[in-house]
């Protein structure tokens, strides 16, 4: 896999504010739980499909990485380093080409691109590491974040069922390709 140096990059969002994504380590912590203490009471219950979760547990998981089985990329601002964005997987222990993922935006810097670009990252992560699929539940009213997905440019395939979705992005950009071309619709 592609060292960690190689993981650090500046993204400038669609506002034109700058970001630094580095891989998370377990000194980020804390800065990971100040970023989910932060997240409104909505993004909370749309990421975690609870009121009250344990972010201390959620802080260790995104954190507690080994780069084989979990992964993760925290995102942080330019002027004071604080993270504002972490995404992160999690090898199926019975289908290790499979992995889950999550995201967590900071509510001022959800809709400027920020997941969307880690994201994208992480399944180019995911791809090295020999992950072929990342799934996530998403709530059915969540529909920013099935566009996250969509928006990165792998396949996606998204199953509904009642109250949530389950997306499913292929990691190989080739998988994209479609195997035979289809006439365009002609317009006068």
């Amino acid at each position: 896999m592609t060292s960690h140096r190689a993981r650090e990059t500046d993204v400038v969002l669609r506002d034109g504010s700058t970001v630094h994504v580095s891989p998370a380590k377990p000194a980020d912590a804390s800065a990971v739980r100040l970023l989910l203490k932060g997240l409104s009471d909505r993004s909370r219950w749309l990421r975690f499909f609870s009121a009250v979760p344990d972010l201390a547990k959620a802080a260790q998981w995104a954190t507690e990485v080994d780069n084989g089985r979990r992964y993760g990329l925290v995102a942080t601002t330019e002027g004071d380093g604080r993270i504002v964005g972490h995404a992160g997987l999690e090898r199926a222990s019975d289908r290790p080409e499979r992995a889950e993922v999550a995201l967590e935006i900071a509510d001022a810097m959800q809709g400027k691109g920020l997941g969307t670009a880690l994201l994208c990252r992480l399944a180019d992560a995911a791809n090295e590491l020999g992950i072929q699929v990342l799934n996530a539940e998403v709530l059915a009213e969540n529909r920013q974040m099935i566009q996250v997905f969509r928006d990165c440019g792998y396949p996606v395939k998204v199953h509904s069922f009642p109250g949530v979705e389950l997306v499913e992005l292929r990691t190989s950009r080739a998988a994209k390709a479609p195997k035979t071309l289809e006439p365009r619709n002609k317009a006068a």
